[in-house]
């Protein structure tokens, strides 16, 4: 869901990552079944701001409650878009002023609800405002007047207390010469006045809209209609550059996936930000995804075929989601609740086996070779150790937008993977290679579908009833119990292994494919230094130790530790990635009190690794476990 991708242009991310880690109401289910009018002019732009207004119909008497949302799907974290709202005002039939009480930061309530007839209120996007740095890119909202609006529609409209079911039609009216890109129901369409109409609050959640300029591409995959539009800033990169690239990686997917996709469109909102963008986010890249699309949000900056290469792995991931929340899902996410975290167990599912299948698909498909998707599940366990190993999958994702949980989130695009990838090998292993997971979801896919949610504790039992018992002792023991998983016990059994390895690292400045050598940590100043936290074979023969304060990275001083400095930070560190072997580079540390210089040559930095392989004597029950796991046939 949240899909945070990782480049060399937030590293310093990485690095914080380290440490950092919405009288009694009225029941309005009595409220006539009226469409709530939602009204946006994109033309009417101020300071980057615009002004939204919602006509509800008329509601009998009582208090009506209007909140933002204060957490929305995939996200699982707590978001209160409420904070970007202001000059909220509520209106009757005369068009006069009536009381309103904010309550919180995402609440609002007016208690004279007969007399409502709408509300209008100023937002703010997330782009440039101070409180949006705290906010995600690709869940967020941009507002640049004649150029281009990122409308993640939960950053703009709200929903009235027993109102999450209400229709809505959001007229929006804007340039001439903008263009609107979504999966949102279009009801009428001209140069200067959209329609659209969402069933229900959901679709407000989950149907983001693009203006801007027309550049896109559309193509079909045989009942699924494709569309990729793309905002760039300096016009440095086009739709059309990733076409071929999209295509060729969706029709893989639509291959592997079969009948367990039903989907009849799929829109990508790719949107380019600037370097200004890039520092207000932290470094931050990546995509949200959406049940019928997904935002993608990376750097513009970043060079033609690296964007190709980075689009593969998020946007597979997030087209998977296709399959699970999209036709897989409990009620805790068909019913969400936006202002308070009730979340599913199953977060080993959405995210895990998203994940996974983005993975195993490129090898099934030929994408990659068998080594590659070693090299991959090798990183993940690797990234899997940085989180607590013993917190039960199920009692994070119930708590996942609060501490510690939250903090443990990313380990679902790695530990969560590597689950669906054992529960894979041990299906394939009982049905002698007949099924897999995949045929699991496909399954289930075809019994619930869009519109009927499972119960979210009675999942893991219908998992069990339609696989083994070892499948059962497999979630008992590793995905609801605190049990570590003993990866080579489960990839052995498809003759594959772990053992140690030199592996090269991209950087003389990382210790691990995705840890640096260094991390923020408090000083008695209140402020923060880089500490040396681990070392590489390279770091040490120059002289580093570790608790060293690094001051001067070969020959720049280190800006302060503050948000502002995120962007130079990531420009700093990211040189590295482009020394070559033989180049002089110079250091300064502080330790003990005392000043240190550094100096030596790049070189090579290699650290020892767990890497997974082939192994050489493998039984012919192991080869063929092995060939009908990666490739869906035996060979």
């Amino acid at each position: 869901m949240k899909r945070l991708f990782f480049t060399r242009t937030n590293l310093f991310l990485l690095i914080s990552i380290v440490i950092l880690q919405g009288c009694a109401s009225l029941n309005l289910a009595s409220k006539k079944s009226n469409i709530i009018e939602t009204y946006i002019d994109l033309n009417a732009v101020d300071n980057d701001q615009l002004v939204v207004s919602l006509n509800p119909g008329s509601f009998p008497k009582g208090e009506v409650t209007f909140y933002m949302p204060s957490v929305i799907p995939g996200t699982y974290e707590y978001t209160d878009f409420g904070r970007f709202v202001s000059n909220f005002k509520a209106f009757d039939k005369n068009n006069q002023l009536i009381d309103v009480v904010k309550e919180g930061k995402n609440t609002w309530k007016i208690a004279e609800g007969k007399k409502l007839d709408r509300v209008s209120y100023v937002i703010d996007d997330t782009f440039d405002s101070p409180e949006g740095k705290k906010i995600y890119p690709m869940g967020g909202t941009k507002i640049e007047k004649d150029e281009v609006f990122l409308l993640n529609l939960h950053g703009f409209v709200g929903y009235f207390k027993g109102g999450k079911e209400w229709s809505y039609r959001v007229t929006i009216d804007s340039p001439a010469d903008l263009v609107p890109f979504s999966s949102l129901e279009s009801v009428s369409h001209t140069a200067t006045q959209d329609v659209f109409l969402a069933g229900r609050y959901f679709n407000i959640i989950d149907d983001p809209i693009l203006y801007t300029n027309d550049d896109s591409i559309s193509f079909s995959l045989e009942d699924i209609e494709v569309n990729l539009a793309v905002y760039s800033p300096t016009g440095a990169h086009k739709a059309a550059d990733f076409k071929e690239t999209i295509e060729t990686m969706m029709q893989a997917q639509k291959r592997f996936l079969g009948d367990a996709n039903a989907t009849k469109s799929y829109d990508i909102l790719l949107l380019l930000m600037s370097m200004e963008e890039l520092q207000q986010f932290g470094g931050v890249q990546g995509a949200l995804e959406h049940h019928t699309s997904t935002t993608v949000v990376f750097y513009e900056g970043i060079d033609t075929e690296s964007l190709k290469e980075y689009l593969v792995d998020v946007v597979s991931h997030e087209f998977f989601h296709t399959l699970t929340p999209l036709n897989v899902h409990s009620e805790q996410i068909h019913y969400f609740n936006y202002n308070e975290g009730i979340m599913s167990q199953h977060l080993w599912m959405y995210e895990g086996t998203t994940e996974y299948f983005a993975n195993l698909f490129q090898v099934q498909q030929e994408l990659i070779d068998e080594n590659d998707f070693y090299g991959r599940m090798s990183d993940k366990i690797s990234s899997a150790k940085r989180y607590d190993d013993t917190m039960p999958f199920t009692v994070m994702s119930t708590n996942i937008v609060e501490e510690p949980y939250q903090s443990n989130y990313q380990n679902v695009y790695y530990k969560g993977a590597l689950i669906n990838m054992c529960l894979d090998i041990i299906i394939r292993e009982q049905s002698g290679g007949a099924r897999g997971f995949l045929d699991v979801m496909q399954a289930l896919a075809k019994k619930y579908g869009v519109d009927t949610p499972f119960t979210d504790d009675k999942l893991f039992d219908e998992i069990i009833a339609m696989t083994y018992p070892e499948v059962g002792d497999f979630i008992k023991t590793y995905i609801q119990g605190e049990t570590p998983i003993p990866y080579t016990e489960f990839l052995e059994k498809a003759g594959v292994t772990i053992s140690e390895t030199d592996q090269e690292l991209p950087s003389i400045i990382m210790v691990a494919p995705q840890q640096p050598f260094i991390a923020p940590q408090p000083n008695e100043a209140g402020t923060r230094d880089l500490v040396v936290t681990g070392l590489n074979n390279r770091l040490s023969e120059i002289g580093f130790q570790e608790g060293d304060l690094l001051r001067v990275f070969n020959g720049e001083e280190i800006p302060a530790l503050t948000q502002e400095n995120m962007g130079a930070l990531n420009n700093l560190f990211g040189t590295s990635f482009g020394w070559t072997a033989d180049q002089e580079v110079t250091f300064e540390v502080e330790r003990a009190g005392t000043p240190v210089t550094l100096s030596g040559t790049v070189g090579v930095a290699i650290t020892p690794a767990k890497g997974i392989s082939a192994m050489e004597n493998a039984t012919p029950a192991q080869m063929a476990l092995r060939n009908v796991w990666l490739h869906g046939k035996e060979e």
